[in-house]
């Protein structure tokens, strides 16, 4: 049994007492039947939203990751809806691939024909889009087994002005919007992951990006499960210049609310997608074409769509090869992709490797396949967790808990005088006194104990996730520099739980002592205070924590 195995045990476990502790209190809101649907959560795939503006590339992004083309992508604004891409061996029919759900409660199978009727803004599409809960796409794609992606409509979705607007229009309007805008909301702050798009500019305004990040991240997710996407790059030369160093100082000066930024171009990835068909034969005929262009007439073509598009009698490649080697492809798209093929030093597979780095999925793939994938089971565990504190936080004051307290108060003390009043027998009368306290004790006092119990399941667990994804970020910061960890990567990949997390596996054999543990927290502390490495200070950090752990299990 792995680590998850056990946590996941160890949730499910608290999550059932603290539903049987609360079944028998009278509660406002139902917190037992709360707790019991946690439960059923434990073991569901991680849900990672895509959030961004209108316009940030969404669907382009979800399209790109999954290499289909299921999300709606429009030149004109799509009036959105909630989208879930879920994992099935089969979809549901080959005509009829997507289930909608309706906001009555009902469902039905629908067409793609269906799901392009909802893009745009006329007053029947919003009249259809207002019945609508959310879609579901359900794809045989192995990466959908451990995370459900949903891509969730965009901020400030809908146009703001329509020709021949009316009363009926306007109402809809309003309503798609301020739901769309309230759904996007609650997926920012609800979802287990968050993967946020913000759109490319041109020029060198990351003051204007740092805005929108931190717009987008106002919520309460953090860089715990938090990824920021610069979408779109390829929109501007300036922005596919400067990608690496633009997402390096967002990520610096966002680091605590991303984990890590990436810039994408979606579009460059489909359309790379396409080239390579027929052993890269596209990509080959735009490389054989570019380079014979003197680089005077590149530029000129390049500069200007509609240059490029321009009879011209002495050009070595004539309108009608231009025409084809455009094709339907994003101009600016083209234009990165014809300057990187004219470089004379590169052969196809440099030209196409230089071209895969741009469009930046093979780096975003392994940024998700590190901090949300493998961590799935984690951040859907700590998700959960922080919702089972937030719950038990409300239960610490109910105005309703307490008016009964004060009529079960008032209902004592009469009885009470009454018993007094009637002078009895003096011993029956204690014992029937006695009674009367027990049964009508104070309903707070009694919720307070099982609440307090409840919370200190729900604290042990949520430190421990906390202290397993601290291990899980110092293996990172290893395995990205292992040059300056040398000679210490077997020691350090054990004790930070690559090869287990019980202690018999953190320890080298024969070495599983307090003695042994307390010499190597020390010369991790000195590492932790003295190394010049600002990245060895940061590991020595989570080892001599991690050590301290170790310890107090051997000791008991």
């Amino acid at each position: 049994m792995n680590y998850m195995d056990t946590v996941e045990e160890k949730l499910e476990s608290a999550l059932y007492k603290a539903a049987n502790l609360l079944r028998s209190e009278v509660l406002p809101g139902n917190p037992a039947l709360f707790f019991e649907k946690l439960t059923v959560q434990v073991t569901q795939p991680c849900v990672v939203a895509v959030v961004g503006q209108v316009k940030a590339g969404k669907s382009t992004f979800i399209n790109a990751l999954l290499r289909d083309d299921l999300a709606k992508v429009g030149t004109d604004e799509t009036t959105a809806t909630i989208n879930y891409f879920c994992y099935s061996s089969n979809r549901i029919t080959s005509d009829k691939p997507i289930r909608c759900f309706l906001r009555d409660g009902g469902y039905r199978d629908v067409t793609l024909d269906f799901l392009n009727s909802l893009q745009g803004n006329e007053i029947e599409t919003l009249r259809e889009a207002e019945k609508i809960d959310r879609l579901e796409y359900y794809l045989p794609n192995p990466d959908l087994q451990r995370v459900t992606l949903v891509d969730t409509p965009g901020t400030e979705s809908v146009v703001d002005e329509h020709q021949g607007a009316i009363a009926e229009y306007m109402r809809l309007r309003k309503q798609v919007r301020e739901r769309h805008n309230q759904k996007t909301k609650e997926f920012g702050d609800t979802a287990d992951a968050v993967i946020y798009l913000i759109k490319a500019v041109a020029g060198s305004a990351d003051q204007k990006f740092l805005e929108e990040f931190a717009q987008l991240t106002q919520g309460p997710t953090r860089a715990f499960n938090a990824i920021g996407v610069i979408a779109k790059i390829d929109l501007y030369p300036e922005t596919v210049e400067r990608r690496t160093e633009m997402a390096t100082k967002i990520a610096t000066q966002l680091h605590e609310s991303l984990n890590t930024v990436v810039p994408i171009s979606a579009s460059m990835r489909r359309t790379l997608d396409s080239l390579e068909a027929n052993d890269n034969a596209g990509l080959k005929r735009i490389i054989a074409a570019m380079r014979t262009l003197p680089p005077e007439k590149l530029n000129k073509y390049l500069r200007d769509k509609q240059l490029y598009l321009m009879p011209d009698p002495a050009g070595p490649v004539s309108l009608e090869q231009r025409k084809s080697l455009l094709g339907t492809m994003e101009w600016m798209v083209f234009v990165t992709i014809a300057r990187v093929a004219a470089d004379a030093r590169l052969d196809v597979q440099g030209v196409r490797k230089q071209l895969d780095e741009i469009a930046g999925f093979d780096l975003l793939k392994a940024v998700l396949e590190r901090h949300i994938f493998q961590r799935s089971r984690l951040l859907r565990c700590y998700r959960i967790v922080l919702d089972a504190r937030q719950k038990l936080e409300t239960l610490h004051y109910l105005p309703g808990v307490r008016q009964r307290d004060r009529e079960e108060l008032e209902k004592l003390n009469r009885y009470l005088l009454f018993i007094q009043q009637a002078r009895g027998t003096p011993a029956v009368a204690e014992e029937l006194k006695a009674f009367l306290r027990q049964h009508l004790a104070h309903q707070t006092e009694q919720l307070e104990a099982k609440v307090q119990t409840i919370e200190q399941d729900f604290d042990a667990i949520f430190h421990e996730l906390v202290q397993y994804n601290a291990d899980f970020d110092a293996l990172d910061k290893i395995s990205k520099n292992p040059g300056i960890f040398s000679t210490e990567i077997d020691e350090l990949q054990k004790v930070l739980g690559l090869h287990g997390m019980e202690v018999g596996n953190r320890l080298p054999a024969g070495q599983i002592s307090p003695a042994y543990v307390r010499t190597q927290q020390r010369v991790w502390r000195e590492i932790s205070m003295y190394d010049q490495q600002p990245i060895r200070r940061e590991v020595a950090e989570q080892v001599v924590k991690r050590y301290g752990f170790i310890l107090k299990e051997l000791t008991g």
